[in-house]
């Protein structure tokens, strides 16, 4: 279903499917080789890594709406840490023939997944790993690449494959399910980039479908808001 509809700083910024959920609101570089000790979900604090939309910024996206909601939500037992993407704020270049010559490069996307790595094990553990938009798509890449039990959850919200890099994919669909990871995939109706096919690589997804939102972090104001509060705070394998 294609749905037609995006505290510490981090570097140098700043410090397959298998049965899916479906609700919609109102009706019903190389592999890297990270050593990172699985998380205590009891933990005082827990870290989640949030990943912001493609030509975005780090230090934009610790002020959007949805994120400030999400804080607020979490409270003080949660940390956002905000990474911030190279090449212009992109977390994957577009393909240089253009989107209908789909990159076959297993690592297209080396620099992002470098960075990443370097916050991981300089500030992790971390409970969970969230984004936006090409954010939210480069979760499953980046779950690729890393040893299961990195993150207890993942969050993503107006996201999608990135079809368009077919040797990134090839690497998602070798890798998933990613330990069972527990995922959500949050959606707007009236989103005009998301597409639910990034629930595809996650056994037993958590997909939202917010019947009034459009490409953004959710919000207090999205009616599906506390289902993704929920979920980011209660994971499907705890429930």
């Amino acid at each position: 279903m294609k749905v037609l509809l995006t505290v510490s700083l981090c570097l140098c910024v700043l410090p397959g499917c298998g049965k899916r959920q479906y609700d919609q609101a109102g009706s019903s570089e190389k592999d890297a080789a990270l050593t990172v000790s699985k998380n205590d979900s009891t933990a005082a604090i827990r870290k989640i890594l949030c990943l912001h939309g493609g030509g975005g910024n780090a230090r934009e996206f610790q002020d959007n709406p949805g994120i400030n909601s999400l804080r607020k939500a979490l409270g003080s037992d949660y940390e956002l840490v905000f990474a911030q993407a190279p090449d212009g704020g992109l977390w994957m270049r577009d393909p240089p023939g253009g989107k209908k010559k789909p990159t076959t490069d297993p690592d297209w996307a080396a620099e992002s997944v470098s960075i990443l790595n370097a916050i991981v094990e300089e500030q992790g553990p971390f409970y969970g790993i969230l984004g936006y938009s090409q954010g939210a798509a480069f979760i499953p890449v980046y779950l690729s690449r890393v040893p299961g039990g990195t993150f207890q959850m993942a969050a993503m919200f107006g996201g999608y494959l990135p079809t368009t890099h077919q040797g990134l994919i090839s690497r998602i669909e070798a890798k998933a399910p990613f330990d069972n990871i527990p995922a959500l995939v949050w959606l707007g109706v009236t989103d005009w980039i998301a597409n639910d096919n990034l629930a595809s690589p996650f056994k037993d997804p958590t997909l939202l479908l917010d019947s009034r939102a459009g490409h953004v972090v959710p919000s207090r104001s999205d009616t599906t808001f506390d289902r993704v509060v929920q979920a980011i705070k209660k994971p499907i394998k705890d429930r």
